[in-house]
């Protein structure tokens, strides 16, 4: 094959000279057509193409180093044996990649040595804390040297971690990481090449295209990157790994189907709702339910504590965060500590029995600096304590189950960040007439009167002014009247029960006592069945 012929060389149009294909002639600097492209050859018997390496143009270098070092590999062996460079040529070029790899392992065996040394500390501080979370969870009270203890733990567990994250980027930056992103296809050829060029290597030697003695060479250091190659896939399940536990929670161990007939035969109507939330549960996700007022979210709250554990917290707007965290009532009477362990602390400290959950119901209330602390404890399982200033640490098993009502009247703005910690939203229904006859079943009321409750719910409904009717006062309603059947079976007390039980202003103004008028008239022009 002449120069002409060769891909390496190409004839400037300007100057008519050969000269080796660049951008620019070297003679004239006339710009130079592009590289042609060499024919295809098909491999001989027995022979390995670069085909199917993943990189075939030395333009395109693989995102890795250490990747580039073991290509480059690939490329000089090909090249040998196609009879493309001269055996003093490869020598001196292999002995130079050896050299110039030999530096780069070292400093990636340094990192991993670190790295190793990371994870055991961080193994070490895990056990540590989960054997204080089983001693809480055991019953044990959480003394101030335990807390003190524990925070300092989880300190640790995060500086640890931070340290790790660090160890890592620097190997990726320096281009030490093997086997990630688009290398790992590469480095799969790679390996396949290096073994067989092992057994090629006795046969290289017969050829003249190698000494014994480099051939010792070229199979020690082929050896040396196939374990090198080894060390890194299982580098690389390892991180997958650890990636899998920091990212996966931990499934609560209850009975999905169990819990949801107990809760549905309390909270009923309300079934897909329900199996949505404990799913969200047996995650340790946050949850945030949203619905209709009176229509079983507190009690759904109420039922899923009784079952589970945690802690129950109303809150309405005098709700501050040093009663959410730390239970401070600056009104308690003379005698009284006015200091006693709110709802976080109760989690923190172990006096909440059973599981680490915190049941909050009506949370759109609290106020925007009270929603910082429990973002902060949604988002780190960490918050500070106003009273004392002190930093403690919930459980990694922590998690919020909210409800809150959809008002109609006014117009609620919480935190975005607030909401997205939230990892499930659910919007609870109304109650479904037929979960409402289900539920006055019990009382035995008549069908008629069944009926008039049903029409005044979804009457009242419809109102702006007027509190819906919750299944709380239904039931409340059924419970009077079979307590005084005798004499509710007068049409007019009975009229009269409805209105009292069931007709309260929202508002009190004249637009509320305008709507609570109209319901009452519609109350008693009803028709009976």
């Amino acid at each position: 094959m002449t120069a002409a012929e060769s891909e390496d060389y190409v004839t400037c149009p300007s100057c008519k000279a050969l000269v080796p294909w660049t951008p620019a002639c070297i003679y004239c600097g006339a710009s130079l057509p592009p590289k042609r492209k060499p024919p295809e050859a098909k491999p001989r018997r027995g022979e390995l193409s670069l085909e199917g390496l993943g990189v075939t143009d030395v333009s395109v270098e693989p995102e890795s180093r250490l990747t580039s070092y073991l290509v480059w590999r690939v490329r000089l062996m090909e090249l040998l044996r196609a009879r493309r460079v001269s055996k003093e040529v490869f020598e001196q070029l292999y002995k130079e990649y050896i050299s110039t790899t030999l530096e780069a392992v070292e400093r990636k065996k340094a990192f991993m040595r670190e790295l190793t040394d990371v994870r055991v500390q961080i193994e070490n501080v895990r056990r540590r804390l989960g054997e204080m979370d089983q001693r809480r969870a055991a019953g044990e009270k959480a003394t101030g040297e335990f807390l003190d203890e524990y925070s300092r733990l989880k300190s640790e567990l995060e500086q640890l971690q931070a340290d790790l994250s660090r160890i890592r980027f620097q190997q990726r930056s320096l281009g030490l990481v093997l086997g990630e992103g688009r290398d790992a296809e590469i480095l799969a050829a790679v390996e396949r090449r290096f073994r067989n060029y092992l057994s090629y290597l006795p046969l290289m030697v017969t050829d003249g295209l190698l000494s014994p003695a480099m051939e010792e060479v070229v199979r020690g250091d082929l050896k040396e990157m196939l374990a090198l190659m080894e060390a890194a896939e299982d580098e690389a399940t390892d991180v997958l790994v650890e990636e899998e536990a920091e990212g996966a929670a931990e499934e609560i161990p209850i009975d999905d189907e169990a819990l949801l007939k107990e809760i549905a035969s309390m909270v009923k109507g309300h079934d897909d709702e329900i199996r949505r939330l404990i799913r969200a549960i047996r995650m340790r996700d946050n949850v945030l339910i949203l619905g209709p007022h009176g229509e079983g979210k507190t009690e759904l709250l109420l039922q899923l504590q009784k079952r589970l554990g945690g802690i129950y917290f109303h809150c309405n707007e005098e709700v501050s965060e040093r009663e959410l965290v730390a239970g401070f009532n600056p009104s308690a009477f003379v005698g009284r500590n006015p200091i006693h362990l709110g709802c976080l602390m109760q989690i923190a400290t172990g006096a909440a029995k059973g599981m680490p959950i915190a049941f909050i119901d009506a949370v759109m209330k609290l106020r925007p600096k009270t929603q910082v602390i429990l973002f902060e404890a949604m988002n780190n399982k960490s918050f500070t304590n106003p009273v004392d200033g002190k930093l403690y640490f919930l459980p990694e098993e922590f998690s919020v189950v909210a409800a809150s009502n959809l008002e109609s009247v006014v117009q609620e703005t919480p935190d975005a960040a607030f909401l997205d910690r939230f990892g499930k939203i659910i919007l609870w229904g109304t109650t479904p007439d037929n979960a409402v006859r289900e539920l006055l079943e019990p009382y035995k009321l008549p069908e008629s009167v069944v009926n008039f409750l049903i029409w005044v719910k979804r009457e009242v409904g419809r109102m702006r002014y007027l509190v819906p009717i919750s299944v709380r006062n239904l039931i409340k309603f059924a419970q009077e009247y079979n307590r005084y059947r005798d004499v509710y079976q007068n049409r007019e007390e009975l009229l009269k029960l409805a209105v009292d039980r069931m007709l309260k202003m929202r508002v009190v103004n004249v637009f509320g006592l305008r709507e609570y008028e109209e319901a009452k008239a519609k109350i008693e022009r009803y028709v009976w069945e």
